[in-house]
């Protein structure tokens, strides 16, 4: 086996421990949104109660619960948009190393 294998074989390697750590990644990404929604809920059921049952306010968007998931919610957006695209291009950039390095697979330079 030549030192080109082992070059193969290891960049393998990362990418199958780089998919592994991302899907911890992903899942605790969304544990994190899940348990800020259930927040969110909280204070609104919170709020409800202290007014004594349901609130019909006249101005949806004033309440702070409100908008803080909306806020929330953008962030949220944003962070998975970076996630998926840095996950995409690491995993891509092994892809092409190991083109790079496969033996016989292009005519050498």
């Amino acid at each position: 086996m030549c030192q080109n294998w082992y070059s193969i074989i290891g960049q393998l390697l990362d990418v199958v421990g780089f998919l592994i750590i991302a899907v911890e990644w992903h899942h605790q990404f969304k544990r994190d949104h899940d348990r800020r929604i259930g927040e969110l809920q909280r204070a609104y059921e919170q709020q409800a109660a202290e007014l004594g049952g349901e609130y019909e306010e006249p101005d949806r968007d004033v309440d702070n619960w409100r908008m803080y998931q909306r806020l929330f919610l953008e962030e949220w957006n944003w962070r998975r948009k970076v996630f998926y695209t840095g996950a995409g291009l690491v995993v891509l950039g092994f892809l092409f190393q190991v083109l790079g390095n496969w033996p016989h697979l292009f005519m050498a330079c």
